[in-house]
């Protein structure tokens, strides 16, 4: 493997020579690893030279001290697939990635924890993002582009400014990862205000701005913090994410998404999200809560550019057409079939009381006060209270 420097100045450059950075979100966490292959192949297709994700830790340690990176979890399988393709890779492994995933990816454990507080620089909440950084960047640190690998850019945390403006905390966020061996250049990403990037970012670290239209605008407010660095925008929203009961699939305006993606080429550099936005298995789906609480549905279809199975959209062309003004689109042979089929009908002909079996599916604790999910060691599913009234 041939070893690399890419570098942030007034503009990226890798090897001492400009690259235009055409980037496209797929979350490895939201797809079954049978398809990251042929979900990079059609990245790399439209004309995207690098792939963005998140890092989940709730994926990687769901239960304390016992780490998982195989499988569905198998994070270097997922970027050396990107490296065989001749893809960049952007890596975001904060502590909390949002990403309406459940708990913005952060384990349910540590709600359990004497003096636990979120995101901040206590140590309660360091001690575990140090085992857990200890343990991931003995898979990230080899893949960085200086030593061979694709890692060409790591995030510090995810919209922090909407949260917070704590700089030791960033600080120390930075220090652990440099601590277990992140050489590459640092980001942060926010919301493009003045107020959000100022306080979510780090001096030195280049922020970078998540939004989905008015770019020009946009980059203008972002220039006032930014100064003579390069505009990039880490999460262009093309879609949006789907909640139970909300009466439709959100999609987008495909004419805006194309004069923004067009903008954003022409003034700087894109990561398209979603690309491809998945499934939420199992119980990772996240919530929002504005005016009231909306739990998102199982499916991370964003309308993305490629469908949540896999299937190229009108969108998927239209992108690429604008892609091809600013680079050369590629010709990929996909090494996938994807095939929909119709399973038919599936009949319900047998029931049974849910109190009936409580004994032969789940286990009783009795206490005197109510415990949370977390105290009763359970971070999934559903759990029963029930009491006696005299």
């Amino acid at each position: 493997m041939v070893a690399h420097n890419f570098e942030i100045k007034e503009d990226f450059y890798l090897d001492g020579e400009k690259i235009k950075i055409i980037s496209g979100g797929i979350h490895y966490f939201r797809v079954v690893p049978e398809y990251w292959k042929d979900r990079l192949e059609k990245l790399k297709s439209l004309g995207c030279n690098t792939v963005e994700t998140y890092v989940a830790w709730n994926v990687h340690e769901p239960t304390e001290g016992e780490f998982c990176f195989e499988g569905f979890s198998d994070l270097r399988h997922f970027i050396e697939l990107a490296q065989e393709l001749g893809l960049w890779v952007i890596v975001r492994p904060a502590p909390f990635i949002c990403a309406e995933w459940e708990f913005g990816g952060m384990p349910a454990w540590l709600l359990n924890k004497e003096g636990m507080r979120l995101r901040t620089n206590t140590l309660p909440f360091m001690n575990c993002v140090d085992r857990y950084y200890k343990k991931l960047f003995q898979i990230l640190t080899p893949l960085q582009v200086n030593y061979g690998g694709p890692i060409i850019m790591m995030q510090i945390e995810n919209e922090y400014g909407y949260y917070g403006d704590d700089k030791e905390y960033l600080l120390t966020l930075k220090r652990l990862m440099e601590k277990y061996g992140a050489v590459v250049p640092f980001v942060t990403s926010d919301g493009p205000m003045e107020q959000t990037l100022r306080d979510g970012g780090l001096p030195g670290i280049l922020p970078m701005g998540n939004f989905g239209s008015r770019t020009t605008e946009r980059f203008e407010v972002m220039k006032k913090v930014i100064g003579n660095r390069p505009f990039m925008c880490m999460e262009f929203w093309i879609g949006w994410f789907d909640a139970w009961e909300c009466g439709k699939h959100n999609t987008s305006n495909l004419n805006e998404n194309l004069k923004d993606l067009d903008d954003m080429l022409l003034l700087g550099h894109v990561n398209i999200y979603m690309f491809h936005g998945g499934t939420n298995f199992g119980f990772m789906n996240g919530s929002n809560f504005y005016d009231k609480l909306e739990a998102d549905v199982t499916s991370y279809d964003y309308d993305a550019v490629i469908t949540e199975d896999g299937q190229l959209t009108k969108k998927y062309f239209e992108f690429q057409k604008v892609i091809s003004k600013y680079t050369k689109i590629p010709k990929v042979k996909f090494s996938t079939t994807i095939q929909r089929k119709s399973y038919g009908d599936l009949f319900v002909n047998r029931k049974v009381s849910l109190f009936s079996v409580l004994e032969d599916i789940s286990k009783s604790i009795t206490h005197p006060c109510t415990l949370s999910m977390e105290q009763l060691g359970q971070n999934y599913g559903y759990t029963m209270y029930r009491t006696s009234l005299h």
